[in-house]
């Protein structure tokens, strides 16, 4: 009996860390969304993006959970994604203005707003052919309304977030006209 318990407590341990989870299913919409990649150590933008009160969210906040970014191209990189989504948000038939702004204190966990209400936040990833981003309207499960990949030749760093950024407008765009910022609408 005493060899029997830790061996079971062992094979349960193994068993039950889920390195891959099951992609998740938007009931409403039969879509699968797969679980983002996970970052040990994720990094967050100082780069944000503050919208007129009209809109139904006042704030975009970006994470970054695996863009394998180097150092010197972090900054440069986080804020022409910034300003390209700014530019995309107005870039249409119902625009949405917003202006970017830099506050070096929401770069540090301990201080990130994802959690506010009126608050988006953009998970942010490397793809195998370009960029993956998911879209949070809070810190629950079913908060994620958007988990999209976006290809684009990285080669250019920042070309390539041209079309990462009208993709992100154009799932923002669709959440407001749908009013749907959560999973299950």
């Amino acid at each position: 009996m005493s060899r029997t318990l830790p061996l079971l407590l062992l094979a349960l341990a193994c068993g039950a860390s889920d390195a891959n989870p099951a992609p998740t299913e938007v009931a409403s919409r039969g879509v699968v969304i797969p679980p983002a990649p996970e970052s040990p150590d994720p990094v967050y933008s100082p780069f944000l993006l503050r919208l007129d009160s009209g809109s139904p969210f006042g704030l975009i906040s970006f994470k970054d959970v695996g863009m394998s970014l180097g150092d010197d191209e972090r900054g440069l990189v986080y804020e022409s994604l910034a300003e390209g989504l700014a530019m995309a948000l107005r870039e249409h038939d119902a625009p949405l203005s917003s202006t970017v702004h830099h506050d070096h204190a929401i770069a540090d966990p301990d201080n990130h707003t994802h959690c506010e209400g009126r608050h988006i936040y953009v998970d942010l990833w490397s793809e195998a052919e370009g960029w993956g981003y998911s879209l949070w309207s809070g810190c629950g499960e079913d908060d994620q309304f958007a988990h999209r990949a976006v290809r684009a030749d990285r080669d250019d760093r920042l070309a390539s977030l041209d079309p990462l950024a009208a993709d992100i407008a154009t799932s923002l765009r669709e959440a407001v006209r749908t009013n749907c910022f959560n999973r299950h609408c």
